[in-house]
């Protein structure tokens, strides 16, 4: 048996993890709760090509990023209860709220999501309980917006907390700070990945808007709450922020699309699929689902169980449609 991890990457060359290493880089074992983790994620109201498929989609890419981990998805429908929400909660061992373009003041995915927010942060407050959160793009904008208590009510909606950027379409080298090594998610990033995320134009981006370091740091709300884990800057040279992480709770942002590589294949989309792209999607994908192994959330019954999971649903190719290649569909 082998006392560590050999990685063959690009040019034929080996990356040798040690033992320590590998320890840092797994999740602690006297921790884990779960080995059988289920993370929710949350759907969106569909528009324009989509609608002839039903009401709300879910974009596969997110379902077969947890599964490349060793976790299952379930959905979670943006037009449910609270008290189903609630349920969901107790059930599930994360969630991500994934990108995508619904208007936050006129969709479920806010309501949705701000009780998860809520649910998420009593349970870590009062138990210390570990539900894992996941807000990508447009779930970063959401996770911001509440946590800097700007108005996200329908009909309102509190712009002030973003910059226009120049960033959609393009592939970018994070910026990571000098105490990076201090967040949770690079904290045991080995170094061949901090190198490739840092060297290398793989870390999609796909948004015209922002958050500023500078409007970051003006912002008690934000900055008590929240560490900023990579910035980087748009085509004319303007700063945003493209991973940032809560403090206190296991909450994790991204600006950028860390899954696309592995499983998006689109011709006009500058996503780059290398060995070391791959690699690095596998290492974010394999920290979320580690800290959804940490949660003790469990479904009611097997019977339960089984009926919410993704499985029960399949994905339409959309390729022909739109950039995505495959989606969830529910009317």
């Amino acid at each position: 048996m082998f006392p560590c991890f050999l990685l063959t990457v690009a040019f034929g060359t080996f990356f040798t993890l040690s033992d320590q290493t590998q320890t840092k880089f797994l999740a602690d074992k006297r921790s884990i709760k779960n080995n059988r983790p289920v993370i929710g994620i949350v759907t969106q109201e569909t528009n324009g090509k989509l609608l002839q498929f039903g009401s709300q989609y879910l974009v596969a890419v997110y379902v077969k990023f947890l599964e490349s981990a060793g976790a299952r998805a379930a959905p979670i429908f943006v037009n449910s209860s609270m008290e189903e929400v609630e349920r969901m909660f107790h059930s599930l061992n994360g969630v991500i709220l994934p990108g995508g373009h619904v208007k936050l003041n006129q969709s479920g995915y806010t309501t949705v999501g701000k009780k998860l927010l809520d649910l998420a942060t009593k349970a870590y407050d009062q138990t210390g309980e570990v539900f894992p959160i996941w807000a990508e793009c447009l779930g970063l904008e959401l996770l911001a917006l509440l946590i800097g208590e700007r108005d996200v009510s329908k009909g309102q909606y509190d712009e002030s907390l973003f910059s226009l950027t120049d960033a959609r379409n393009i592939s970018l080298r994070l910026e990571l700070p000098s105490d990076y090594k201090s967040t949770k998610l690079l904290g045991s990033a080995p170094d061949y990945i901090i190198n490739f995320i840092t060297q290398q134009d793989i870390n999609y981006n796909n948004h015209f808007r922002g958050i500023t370091p500078e409007t970051f740091n003006k912002d008690e709300k934000l900055k008590n709450f929240f560490q900023i884990v990579s910035i980087n800057k748009d085509r004319k040279g303007k700063p945003f922020i493209s991973t940032m992480e809560a403090r206190k709770y296991p909450f994790y942002l991204f600006q950028w699309h860390p899954a696309k590589p592995q499983f998006e294949w689109s011709r006009v989309k500058d996503i780059k699929h290398t060995q070391e792209a791959i690699l690095a999607g596998q290492y974010w994908a394999n920290f979320f689902v580690n800290q959804a192994r940490l949660s003790s959330h469990q479904f009611p019954s097997i019977k339960e169980e089984k009926a919410a999971l993704m499985y029960n649903y399949n994905p339409v190719y959309t390729g022909n449609l739109i950039t995505m290649l495959q989606c969830y569909f529910w009317k």
